[in-house]
């Protein structure tokens, strides 16, 4: 055998090597997201209703790797819009250059949730392009805390140039820990990681993209299948926003059917009610658990991703969320008899009801636990890769929340006053 002919197969080896190499890393890469997010759904979805009657959310299918440099969260006019834009926020030549100049961040989880490990955690962060490491070390660069499991007291900060972060999920009004309140939290936190829009890493629960194309659906075909008007799933009762008594009183103007333990129907575990009921029924109660600032849970996407026209109700400006025309919104009702009227109307009218379904042709639903391994990975680089861009900024920049409770539920929820 030639020297000639010896490298040539020493060559092609190292090109096998590298591609069996790739695909084993791609696989491994979409596997840890998918896992992170069937982790991670008892902790970030709702401590409310639908994602408990539908365990069938939580098998994600295994589809190709979404690549986080496509996503750029900072729409014009709407931050829940995703667009096709590249963005900066992921760029591997960008953050590797940085990150070998100056090292990789350390973050850690410092009362992380049971049920998310830290191996997942690892790996979700060192995917976001070598800039960032998850580690146990509590002296890490950055430290981030669960709001609703802070312990009494705050844990020694040995690392005077450590940022905190102050991570959660839920809205004030349902949050089972108060400990924010306590005069040993203030001055502690130096940044926000939250659903709410002017966190310093906003994370919503759900996001819309624009299509390419509108997805052609026989719209006429979808209506005619429709022999229900309104259906809502509800197993969190008593909650804030009294929307037990809204469709009480709503249920005197129009047929409502209430499934889950708040309601009077159930539902087989085995069986996706929400996906089937989505086809036989014209509209959704999307309302939320609690009436606060720009919280709006899944409630609002799952709907929003199906044939089926959601009515929502929350603290939130649904306007500067939702596409326009694509759902309804009770606070543009005088009353609750007035919104029943417009329902009965567009249940009567299958032009303008249709139109709903056809503006909806044009958006595409992502949110927490949803089936597509794609879209729960989309979800994660921008909430987790997020965090990693700006932690070096994070670092550099300065800044301190005086009472973290203050800027978290000082006047960000209100009672209910449109139960008339």
């Amino acid at each position: 055998m030639t020297k000639n002919l010896q490298y040539r197969m020493v060559i092609l080896f190292i090109m096998v090597f590298t591609v069996i190499l790739y695909l084993t890393n791609l696989k491994a890469n979409n596997w840890v997201h998918v896992k992170l997010f069937k982790e991670a759904m008892s902790i970030d979805s709702s401590k409310d209703d639908t994602m408990s009657e539908h365990p069938n959310t939580l098998k994600l299918e295994h589809s190709r790797q979404v690549k986080p440099e496509h996503l750029r969260p900072e729409h014009p006019s709407n931050p829940f819009i995703l667009t096709n834009i590249t963005s900066h926020i992921n760029s591997r030549s960008y953050n590797q250059s940085r990150a070998h100049k100056k090292g990789r961040i350390t973050i850690h989880w410092y009362n992380r949730p049971l049920g998310l490990s830290s191996q997942v955690l690892r790996n979700v962060f060192s995917s976001c392009n070598d800039s960032c490491i998850y580690t146990e070390d509590r002296n890490s660069d950055i430290l981030i805390f669960d709001g609703d499991t802070l312990p009494e007291n705050p844990p020694v900060r040995s690392n005077p140039n450590q940022v905190w972060v102050f991570r959660e999920m839920e809205s004030p009004d349902i949050t089972f820990s108060q400990q924010w309140h306590k005069p040993s939290w203030r001055n502690k936190f130096n940044r926000t990681f939250t659903y709410r829009v002017d966190s310093d890493q906003f994370t919503p629960y759900g996001f819309y993209k624009i299509r390419k194309e509108p997805t052609k659906k026989n719209i006429t075909a979808i209506m005619k299948l429709k022999s229900k008007l309104v259906s809502i799933f509800a197993s969190n009762c008593g909650v804030p926003s009294q929307r037990e008594k809204y469709i009480n009183l709503l249920r005197k103007y129009i047929p409502v059917d209430f499934y889950g333990r708040c309601g009077n129907l159930t539902c087989p575990k085995s069986h996706d009610c929400f996906t089937s009921n989505a086809k036989i029924y014209k509209f959704y109660l999307s309302f939320e658990n609690s009436l606060c600032k720009d919280y709006v849970s899944e409630k609002l996407f799952r709907p929003e991703s199906l044939d089926i026209v959601a009515v929502t109700r929350g603290g939130a400006n649904y306007s500067q969320i939702c596409p326009e025309k694509t759902y309804i919104d009770t606070s543009n009702f005088k009353s609750v008899k007035d919104l029943a009227n417009f329902l009965l109307y567009l249940d009567r009218n299958d032009t303008a009801y249709g139109q709903y379904l056809e503006n909806k042709q044009r958006y595409e639903s992502i949110y927490r636990g949803m089936r597509s391994a794609d879209s729960n990975l989309l979800i994660s680089n921008h909430e987790n890769c997020g965090l990693c861009y700006k932690a070096r900024l994070w670092l550099s920049e300065k800044k301190v929340y005086e009472t973290i409770g203050d800027w978290y539920e000082k006047n960000k929820c209100h009672k209910p006053t449109d139960i008339h």
